[in-house]
C-alpha cells in the first residue's frame, strides 16, 4: 500500500494547489491499518517458507534430465504448469483492484479543449426577457460564421461517503488475499499430484522388473521341462504347462510396460508439460514412516491450509460488500472546481468556479434493498462454505491416517508373504527335481512368488501415495517434506 501511495502522492504534488488535500488523504488511509499481505508479492525466495509462495518463471525452454528426481519434477511444475500460472496472474490482477478502490480517495483532474466553427444566429428560448426579444427578433438570419475556442480544467474530489469507499478498499484487500491463498492451494494440489504420479511411475517401473524376473523364471522352467522330456523324465504336459506359463508371463510384461508409458504421460500432465523426451525416475523400495499425530495435523490444517484461509478471506470480503450496500443508503459529499478559457478570438477569456455537491439517494425501485439482501445471503453462504470446509478437512485427515496405517500393515504382511513365497518355491523346486513333486505345484509356487513381488512393490508405493495425500490434506508443503526426506536419506538418519 505504501508503494501505491508514494506514486499517487507524487502525481498529486505536480498539481500544486491540491497537494495538501492529497497529503491529508494519505494520512487518513494510513489510519486504516497496514496490510502486509497485500503489499507482499506472491513470489518468495526463502526456502523456510516452503514453496507456497514461489512464482512461476518466465523461461519457456523445458529441460528434463534423463533421470528425473521428485524435487526436479516439482520444480518443473512450479515453473511451467499453466494452471498455477493462471492462478498467480489472477491473484496479481485482483491486487490491482485494491489500487482501483484506493483511487476513489484521490482527486480526479481532467482537461479538455475544443474548437467550433459556427454561425451566431439568435435563438429564442424560454426565460429570455421580453426587451431582448423586441430588440433582436427583427435581426435576420445570416450564414456568417465565427471561430470559438475553449479549454478547460475540471477537478472533482469526494469528501465523505459514509463508509462506501473504505468498504470497497477492504473488500478488495480480502478478495486479493483469498485469490492469493487459492493460488497457494492450487500449487499444493499440483505438487501432491506430481508426487502421486511420480510414485505411480516408479511403482510401474519396478513392476516391469518383477514381470521380467517372472519371464526369466518361466523361461528357465521351460528349458528344464524340455530337457527332462527329451530324456523321458518329464511328461509332455510339463512342457506344455511351462509354455503356457511363459506366455502368460510375457503378456503380463507387455501390460506392465504399457502401464509405464501411461504413467509417464500422467506425470507429464501433472507437471503441466508436453514432452516426448524419454526419461526415467528413481525407484526405491525403502520408505520412511511418517509421524501421523491426528490432533497436531488437524490443528495445523485448520490453521494453515490455504484453501481454508481463502474461504475465510472470501467471507470477510463478502461481509465488506454487505456493509458497502448498507452505506449506499447514506448521502455522499463532494467538491468540484473548474477553470476555463473561452472566446471567439485570442486572447481567450478565463472563468473559474468552485462548488460543493451532496447526493442523497431517495428511491431506486428498491434496487438497494435487494442488493443489500443479496449481499447478506452471500455472506451467509460464505460462512457455510467455511464451516463445510472445516468439517471436510477433519474427516479427510482422519481417513488419510487410517489409509496410512493400513498401508503400513500391508507392507509388513506382503514382506512376510514374499519370504514365504520364496521358501515355498525353494521346496517345490527341490521336490520336483528329485521326482517327488508335481509341475502343478512348482507352477503355483512360481506364480505365488511373482504375485508376492508385485504386492510388495504395490504396498510400499501405496504407502508413499497415502503419505502424499495426508501431507496435502494436512496443509503441509509437499516440496518441503520431500526435501526433508531427501536430506535425512543423505545424512543416513
Amino acid at each position: 500500500m505504501a508503494t501505491l501511495f508514494s506514486k499517487s502522492f507524487g502525481r498529486a504534488d505536480m498539481m500544486g494547489h491540491i497537494s495538501l488535500s492529497t497529503l491529508g488523504l494519505a494520512i487518513l488511509l494510513s489510519l486504516l491499518g497496514p496490510d502486509q499481505s497485500s503489499a507482499a508479492p506472491i513470489s518468495g525466495n526463502s526456502s523456510d517458507e516452503g514453496t507456497y509462495l514461489l512464482a512461476p518463471t518466465t523461461e519457456s525452454t523445458i529441460q528434463i534430465p534423463s533421470r528425473l528426481t521428485l524435487l526436479q519434477a516439482m520444480s518443473l511444475t512450479i515453473d511451467h504448469h499453466p494452471q498455477y500460472r493462471q492462478m498467480v496472474h489472477t491473484a496479481q490482477a485482483n491486487k490491482e483492484i485494491i489500487g482501483e478502490a484506493l483511487s476513489n480517495y484521490m482527486p480526479h483532474l481532467s482537461a479538455g479543449a475544443g474548437y467550433n466553427y459556427e454561425t451566431g444566429n439568435f435563438v429564442i428560448t424560454p426565460g429570455i426577457p421580453a426587451f431582448f426579444i423586441n430588440q433582436l427578433v427583427s435581426t435576420p438570419n445570416s450564414n456568417q460564421t465565427y471561430n470559438f475556442y475553449e479549454a478547460s480544467f475540471n477537478l472533482t474530489q469526494t469528501i465523505f461517503t459514509f463508509g462506501q469507499r473504505i468498504t470497497q478498499v477492504r473488500q478488495a484487500k480480502y478478495a486479493y488475499k483469498s485469490s492469493k491463498d487459492q493460488a497457494r492451494w492450487t500449487l499444493v494440489n499440483l505438487l501432491s499430484s506430481v508426487e502421486t504420479a511420480y510414485d505411480t511411475l516408479a511403482q510401474n517401473l519396478l513392476l516391469v522388473d518383477a514381470a521380467k524376473k517372472t519371464v526369466e523364471d518361466y523361461k528357465a522352467q521351460l528349458q528344464v521341462a524340455q530337457a527332462e522330456f527329451q530324456i523321458g523324465m518329464a511328461a509332455k504336459f510339463d512342457v506344455l504347462n511351462a509354455r503356457v506359463n511363459l506366455s502368460n508371463a510375457q503378456l503380463n510384461l507387455i501390460t506392465a510396460k504399457n502401464n509405464v508409458s501411461t504413467a509417464q504421460v500422467s506425470l507429464n500432465n501433472a507437471m503441466g508439460i508436453e514432452s516426448s523426451l524419454s526419461y526415467t525416475v528413481e525407484t526405491d523400495l525403502t520408505y520412511r514412516p511418517f509421524k501421523a499425530d491426528y490432533q497436531k495435523l488437524v490443528a495445523k490444517a485448520l490453521k494453515d491450509r490455504p484453501d481454508l484461509s481463502s474461504a475465510i478471506n472470501q467471507k470477510k470480503a463478502d461481509l465488506q460488500n454487505e456493509r458497502y450496500y448498507e452505506s449506499t443508503y447514506m448521502p455522499s459529499i463532494g467538491m468540484t472546481g473548474s477553470y476555463t478559457y473561452a472566446s471567439m478570438f485570442f486572447p481567450l477569456t478565463y472563468n473559474w468556479s468552485v462548488g460543493a455537491t451532496i447526493s442523497i439517494p431517495i428511491f431506486s425501485g428498491f434496487l438497494t434493498v435487494h442488493q443489500e439482501r443479496q449481499a447478506q445471503k452471500t455472506t451467509l453462504a460464505a460462512r457455510d462454505a467455511e464451516e463445510n470446509m472445516r468439517v471436510g478437512i477433519v474427516a479427510a485427515i482422519r481417513q488419510d491416517i487410517y489409509n496410512l496405517n493400513t498401508a503400513m500393515e500391508r507392507i509388513k504382511t506382503t514382506q512376510d508373504l514374499l519370504s514365504q513365497a520364496k521358501e515355498s518355491l525353494r521346496l517345490a523346486a527341490g521336490q520336483y527335481q528329485v521326482g517327488v513333486g508335481s509341475a502343478v505345484a512348482l507352477t503355483q509356487a512360481e506364480a505365488d512368488l511373482a504375485a508376492a513381488r508385485a504386492q510388495v512393490v504395490q504396498a510400499v508405493y501405496g504407502y508413499k501415495i497415502a503419505r502424499a495425500t495426508l501431507i496435502r490434506d494436512a496443509g503441509l508443503d509437499p516440496m518441503t517434506e520431500a526435501r526433508r526426506r531427501k536430506n535425512r536419506e543423505e545424512q543416513g538418519s
